[in-house]
């Protein structure tokens, strides 16, 4: 909306000028984001307790968990209200990538929104597994269709995976193959946020440091010349996605003012599988997929524990963890809640200084 009204009246008003910055406009976006957490979050949370869409503690998990029976879950629908609010405000509307994220998004709230839906009202375990697969695999085919119809960078690249160490390095896989590769990406990223939502506020920290990670280096790879000098691929018209990104940080901060410890709402599937989906994505538009391991590090790690624990409990009838998601595991050492969730956004911190490092050994 900004960005439509500089270009309606710069005429008239030169100061409107100021609004084809993509960093002013971020700043925005993160400023009506959490405004609008801040603002909606009580009434939202009260109006979820009246519905009784509380959560349900598992019966297997830690017995400190118990008190927290009851707490509002769906508060990922708050969350991508202000995303999306603020992109509106903030975002160019002639900008693919930013037309593309905003009804992306929509799709994958509509999952999440069905699976903590059924949960609450039908069904404990919600929508089943391959499900929710199915609905992923919509998104990856529809993210695909994107990226073939309106390309990246060049047809050989857009379906290469790229070297993010090497300069110039990429590895070209043919499209069908990098359809797959894309369904690993946007579907594993989805899941393993959504694994990583198990404490107070342990979610929201990451993919605030993640997503601001990603901003800085979209910025980069959406400018032509700090792209050529840091060798990025340059991907045309893609400094925009910070927009959404900040939007995404904005929201998450504001939403930490009533998720951490003690929480006064949770995120649901609603929120996490959007975000890790939209994660996904993003780093797929500017060719670093191989970086979101690194700068998500928590998120595998989490996933991974699950996974372990899986195969080593049905190969061997023995576990490796005390609980899965491994921040269970931690809670079961004795480690209060809080210190799990801090421990857990310092290596999130580190991890993702560690991804501009990878960067800078190009």
């Amino acid at each position: 909306m900004l960005y439509l009204l500089q270009k309606l009246f710069i005429n008239n008003f030169g100061t409107l000028r100021i609004f084809k910055s993509i960093v002013v406009r971020s700043s925005v976006a993160f400023a009506v984001a959490f405004l609008f957490m801040l603002v909606f979050g009580k009434p939202f949370i009260a109006w979820l307790k009246k519905k009784k869409y509380g959560d349900t503690a598992r019966e297997e998990g830690p017995k400190s968990h118990f008190d927290k029976s009851g707490t509002p879950t769906m508060g990922g629908i708050l969350i991508i209200a202000a995303i999306l609010f603020a992109t509106l405000i903030a975002g160019n509307y002639e900008n693919k990538f930013i037309v593309f994220l905003f009804f992306i998004t929509i799709l994958f709230t509509t999952i999440g929104f069905y699976d903590d839906y059924l949960k609450l009202t039908r069904h404990k375990n919600g929508l089943s597994g391959k499900k929710k697969i199915v609905g992923q695999l919509i998104i990856t085919a529809i993210t695909f269709w994107f990226v073939y119809k309106f390309g990246l960078i060049d047809k050989k690249i857009d379906f290469s995976i790229v070297n993010p160490i090497i300069k110039n390095s990429y590895l070209y896989i043919t499209p069908i193959l990098f359809f797959v590769f894309m369904g690993f990406v946007i579907i594993g990223s989805s899941n393993a946020v959504n694994l990583t939502d198990g404490l107070d506020g342990l979610v929201s920290g990451p993919i605030i440091v993640v997503s601001i990670t990603l901003f800085i280096i979209t910025y980069l790879t959406g400018h032509y010349e700090y792209a050529k000098y840091l060798n990025l691929y340059y991907v045309r018209e893609s400094a925009e996605i910070c927009v959404y990104l900040a939007s995404v940080v904005g929201a998450l901060t504001g939403f930490l003012w009533f998720n951490f410890y003690p929480a006064q709402v949770f995120m649901g599937d609603t929120g996490s599988l959007t975000l890790g989906g939209i994660l996904g994505i993003i780093v797929i538009f500017i060719k670093q997929e191989l970086l979101l391991p690194v700068a998500g590090f928590i998120f595998i790690m989490e996933a991974l524990s699950v996974m372990i624990q899986v195969w080593h409990y049905k190969t061997f009838g023995k576990r490796v963890f005390k609980m899965a998601p491994i921040h269970h595991h931690f809670e079961l050492l004795g480690l209060p809640e809080t210190k799990v969730t801090i421990r857990f956004w310092i290596v999130s911190i580190l991890t993702c200084l560690l991804t501009f490092v990878v960067l800078k050994l190009r």
